[in-house]
């Protein structure tokens, strides 16, 4: 043992300076233990180190009074019981000492220490939670000694106060190393606090000598006094009494209860909302009064106060002197705090009506059953006094509308911890997402079959993923969208063809409306032969199942396969009327009626290569039944416009273009257009071979170097064989070029 203490001695001299490392100290710890010598039995050794440990860390510990008195002793003590920590936990890692150990001497240091020095211990814990926690159960082990280590040093801080934060470090820590359905930290059982013993409790002996004391001192006071006194004696024993179905909800069990909580409820909240009242004119003068003085600061005394309520405000606990009631309730916050009470009370007997009641009043929470059940004209109270409750949380000052919002945030979600406490805590952590998946695996034997097994979402979507990660296909429709399409496929190109879209008189403007008409119909066409084929595809596939379903399976014999059917295009022209028709009929007669169309032919079967054996029986396949449109109505409506159409305008080409109609012959607009226009182009083309023929003589004149001479021009300007400019054949502009004069002799020898 003393060779343990003097190692444990030298392991702290060799400690090096703050902050120290995890590798280092794991060194130190592993060189400390090979040195010393193995003679005792692990369990002995084990108790040794333990000892050695607490034995240097309690040995500081007791030196905790002389060095706080000193600030500068103060930090070095601190780490230096960082550093002890830090070995205990350290060699418990190493498996020198037992996994509770750090546990329990943390718990005796903690109960030895102050408050402040137990902040600067619990800083260590938090800093080493996830070393101190590592594989720790709940309800098992170190974490029962962690749990109570935290509760009794929760019971020795203050809940109000300088160690409010403390609390809430240690209960931030609780539940972040706790699960959250940790049952430990509930109230499983309903257990209510202390039963309220105070002053307004019926047949207490104290009350009734007081009151015989004050009678006694009332002797000789007038009759409106003695009234005065006694009204106000009565409402502080009313007031008072409340506290005890606040502090003892099962009390409502008994019979009256219900009855004297309402009567008792009814005379206070007059009284609330008058101080309130009175508060809020009380603030409204001094306002007005500090609105009429000249100097600001007077305006900001009133906030300055508030800001200061809001830091110091503490209750430690309630003072129930006759003499301070009236000027307890006349302070915000004694207000505050009874509203809250009151609608914590009331929110819990509306869980007692006979529909919630049935919800959770189960065998298995027995210890929340009450004998109790709230009718319907006392529920229609309680909810009218909530509502009362909710309006003076309001109206307090300071900012009682927040106030009263974070009250009903705090009700709501304690309606949701009473639903989970009364099914028993029950656990509420979702397992991961996983899905069943089967699999081809080869057995031992070398057969595969199929297994299923669990994976997660990741490997679950992982082909949905890459699906989505492809290019989309290229978009059917080729302007964005379908209306869009079928428009621009209709011959509309602008906002003007939409704006003026027919104009009579012109028979471009008859060809333009015959080529909407041909693109409505093949539309329609197109859309008929998609439907027909998924018709026909459907049949075919249920015919195929069909005939496998009925022949046995045999082997693979040759099998004639009948010619694919026709493309949709061909069958929707050989169904349908020509495109054009020779002679159009006028409206308002009645058309002529198509021609049938003969059935088409019956499908070749190509025959497959003979097999060497004949077989006896040949398995046909189903044949495909034929695409066959039937008769629209769309498709005749759209041929009739497109008649009438064709009528009108060789109406209005009779008068103009009657020269033309002989050359067309069957009638057809497009190329009575097209006759039209022959003479336009021919002219065009020749005007364009003249420009081009001048524009060759042109350059061919520049190309030799003839101009026209200086002298030549006169005093007016060109010569008058001057050619001016023109435009070439790419659409610029040549320069002008000249001719010489036929009197220039000179220039006529220099050209020949």
């Amino acid at each position: 043992m003393q060779v343990l203490e003097s190692k444990l001695e030298e392991l702290l001299v060799s400690l090096p300076p703050r902050p120290i490392s995890q590798t280092t100290l794991n060194d130190l710890v592993s060189q400390t233990l090979a040195q010393t010598p193995q003679t005792s039995s692990p369990d002995n050794r084990r108790l040794q180190w333990e000892y050695g440990l607490r034995n240097q860390v309690f040995t500081l510990a007791a030196t905790e009074g002389i060095a706080l008195k000193d600030p500068t002793t103060t930090s070095q003590y601190y780490q230096s019981l960082r550093d002890r920590l830090d070995l205990v936990l350290t060699f418990t890692e190493k498996n020198a000492c037992d996994p509770i150990f750090p546990f329990n001497v943390l718990y005796d240091l903690l109960e030895t220490q102050t408050i402040s020095s137990c902040s600067h211990i619990f800083s260590w814990i938090e800093e080493r939670a996830d070393r101190l926690t590592e594989g720790m159960v709940p309800q098992k082990g170190k974490a029962l000694i962690l749990l109570r280590t935290l509760n009794d040093l929760l019971k020795r801080l203050s809940k109000m106060g300088s160690t409010t934060k403390f609390c809430g470090r240690i209960l931030t820590f609780l539940s972040r190393v706790f699960p959250l359905g940790e049952r430990s930290g509930v109230n499983l059982r309903g257990e209510y606090g202390p039963t309220w013993e105070g002053p307004g409790l019926v047949g207490k002996m104290e009350e009734v000598e007081e009151k015989m004391q004050v009678d006694e001192q009332g002797k000789g006071n007038s009759p409106v006094v003695d009234k005065v006194s006694e009204q106000r004696d009565e409402f502080y024993r009313t007031f008072w009494s409340l506290q005890l179905p606040f502090s003892r909800p099962p009390i409502f069990a008994e019979n009256q209860t219900m009855v004297q909580f309402k009567e008792s409820v009814n005379k206070v909240m007059p009284v609330i909302k008058e101080a309130t009242i009175k508060e809020r004119a009380l603030m409204g003068s001094k306002t007005l009064h500090a609105s009429n003085n000249v100097s600001l600061k007077r305006k900001r005394e009133p906030e300055t106060i508030i800001e200061s309520k809001r830091e110091d405000y503490f209750f430690a606990k309630y003072l129930t002197s006759p003499d301070l009631l009236e000027l307890e309730i006349a302070d915000t916050h004694f207000r505050r705090q009874f509203l809250f009470q009151l609608l914590i009370l009331l929110h819990h007997l509306l869980t007692f009506t006979k529909s919630a009641k049935a919800e959770w009043f189960t065998s298995r929470n027995r210890s929340l059953q009450v004998d109790f059940t709230l009718d319907n004209t006392d529920a229609q109270w309680v909810q009218e006094t909530i509502l009362k409750a909710n309006d003076e949380l309001k109206q307090t000052s300071p900012n009682g509308r927040g106030f009263a919002e974070t009250v009903s945030v705090i009700l709501e979600r304690e309606k949701n911890w009473i639903k989970w406490k009364n099914d028993l805590c029950a656990p509420f952590d979702k397992e991961p997402w996983s899905a069943q998946v089967e699999e081809t695996v080869v057995g031992a034997d070398g057969q595969t079959k199929m297994e299923k097994r669990s994976v997660g979402m990741e490997e679950a979507t992982r082909s949905v993923r890459q699906k989505m990660q492809e290019d989309p296909p290229e978009w059917e429709h080729s302007l964005g969208s379908a209306p869009l399409t079928e428009i621009w496929d209709m011959g509309y190109r602008d906002l003007h063809d939409l704006q003026h879209p027919f104009q009579p008189g012109d028979v471009k403007d008859f060809v333009k409306k015959v080529k909407q008409e041909d693109a409505r119909i093949e539309m329609r066409r197109k859309q008929l032969n998609k439907t027909a084929e998924r018709i026909a595809q459907s049949r075919a596939k249920a015919a195929a199942a069909a005939a496998a379903a009925a022949q046995p399976p045999s082997p693979p014999k040759p099998v004639v396969a009948p010619e694919p059917p026709s493309t949709p295009r061909s069958l929707a022209a050989a169904s349908t009327p020509p495109l054009h028709h020779p002679l159009p009929a006028k409206p308002g007669t009645s058309p002529q009626k198509p021609k049938p169309t003969p059935p088409p032919p019956p499908p070749v079967q190509q025959e497959t290569a003979p097999a060497a054996v004949p077989a006896p029986a040949v398995a046909v396949a189903p044949a495909p039944e034929a695409i066959v449109i039937p008769h629209d109505d769309q498709i005749a409506k759209f041929e009739e416009n497109k008649q009438r159409w064709n009528w009108l305008a060789l109406r209005t080409a009779r008068d103009q273009y009657l020269q033309y109609l002989g050359k067309i012959g069957a009638g057809d607009v497009v190329a009575l257009v097209n006759e039209i226009e022959k003479p336009k182009e021919e002219k065009e083309k020749e005007d364009r071979e003249k420009e081009m023929e001048i524009n060759g003589e042109g350059a061919g004149l520049v190309g030799l170097g003839i101009g026209v001479p200086s002298g030549s021009q006169g005093e007016g300007g060109l010569s008058p064989l001057a050619v001016p400019s023109v435009l070439s054949a790419d659409g610029g502009e040549s320069q002008a070029t000249t001719a010489p004069a036929p009197n220039s002799q000179e220039d006529v020898k220099m050209e020949a």
